[in-house]
């Protein structure tokens, strides 16, 4: 049984756009950031920082970092 879904934080937002634009899947991502999937979507929702893993986000979806900043500064 799955927990109630979480919402996605403005940065977990920004990745599930870039994952559709790229017609790539979560779990695509995870794999090339070595992670697994779950952690991707606890960094999307916000229940792990994920700070050490946003570079690697960042260069795979090719998003600019300034973005990523601005949209993910509370």
């Amino acid at each position: 049984m799955r927990g109630p879904n979480k919402k996605l934080t403005p940065f977990g937002k920004l990745v599930v756009k870039s994952l559709a634009d790229r017609d790539m899947t979560k779990a695509e991502l995870a794999a090339e950031i070595r992670v697994a999937p779950q952690y991707l979507s606890y960094i999307l929702n916000g229940t792990r920082s994920g700070d050490k893993y946003l570079p690697a986000i960042i260069a795979a979806l090719n998003l600019d970092p300034k973005t990523v900043t601005r949209t993910t500064v509370a």
